[in-house]
């Protein structure tokens, strides 16, 4: 595949990334125009990625974000997406070292980042309510036919079923899809998105259904991710909402695991007790990492 790259792109440095769980294989270009990110997929079709290439590049105001360069196709099986390349950090490796306020202000500035994602708008979508409803249903049966089962997560899947009416007209935005420490990097005190891989539309409060792999690395960021998306204390409702994705996330976390990366399982394993005992306390939606931060105890 290198060799093809490199008839593609004469004038550059081809390097194979490695990070990341996606299906698709990741090269950096380096050139005298700069580096870029191009990302070969087997599975996309040429009209999937352009598709990926305008939902993206309809992303206004936003400076602190990769963006999409071009695309085309590499042979008959594999088309491919070019992004820039944005030098730095690895976020997730280094928020721990970081002061306690300055993961916060990284927070406030996703958040802010996050807004602006969702400022494009696609009403005429499957709407909500049809779609994550059936992600929830497909989600519990493909947990119930696999064969690695979890007993703490059997108690939760009830939750599921009684509170699908909390998806009653949602709005539909464009999603990053994967909006974690792990898809952002860090330069001279900033935070940058990279990798829309697992772009989508669908309802906002859904993007932060991963907000376990934010708030285990670092309590004080996610506070931060929150308070600035909703410029202050998110409502209620996100709360029960994000409750009913971080539970549907789990469920569907260990089928996934077993068919794309059965390497990660410990991992994952990992998340979901973190995401499970974020709500134990039934009688509140609210995560306990959230509560701890706020001082509210039992």
């Amino acid at each position: 595949m290198i060799e093809k790259i490199r008839e593609l792109f004469p004038e550059h440095k081809v390097e194979l990334l490695e990070k990341g769980w996606s299906l698709d294989k990741k090269y950096l270009l380096t050139g005298s125009s700069g580096k870029f990110t191009l990302r070969i997929s087997e599975k996309k079709s040429l009209e999937k990625q352009m598709e990926e290439y305008d939902a993206i590049a309809s992303i206004h105001s936003v400076d602190q974000m990769i963006r999409p360069v071009s695309y085309g196709t590499v042979d008959e099986m594999h088309s491919y997406i070019i992004y820039n390349y944005i030098e730095g950090r690895d976020l997730k490796e280094v928020i721990r070292g970081l002061e306690p306020m300055l993961q916060y202000d990284l927070g406030i500035q996703a958040g802010i980042i996050l807004c602006k994602i969702h400022e494009v708008e696609k009403p005429d979508f499957e709407d909500v309510r049809s779609r994550y409803n059936r992600k929830i249903t497909d989600k519990i049966n493909a947990y119930r036919e696999g064969t690695v089962k979890m007993e703490k997560l059997e108690e939760y899947i009830p939750f599921l079923t009684e509170n699908r009416h909390l998806l009653d007209e949602r709005p539909t935005v464009l999603l990053h899809g994967d909006y974690h420490l792990g898809n952002m990097i860090i330069r001279d005190e900033k935070v940058y998105i990279i990798d829309f891989n697992r772009y989508d539309f669908g309802d906002p409060y859904e993007e932060f259904d991963r907000m376990t792999m934010n708030s285990s690395f670092s309590p004080q960021f996610s506070k931060g991710l929150l308070h600035g998306y909703f410029k202050g204390v998110p409502p209620m409702d996100f709360w029960w909402l994000l409750k009913l994705y971080a539970v549907t996330n789990a469920v569907g976390s260990i089928p996934w695991a077993q068919k794309y990366s059965p390497d990660s399982m410990d991992f994952i394993f990992k998340m979901i007790d973190n995401t499970l005992d974020d709500y134990v306390d039934t009688s509140t939606p609210i995560p306990g990492w959230y509560k701890k931060l706020i001082g509210w105890y039992e």
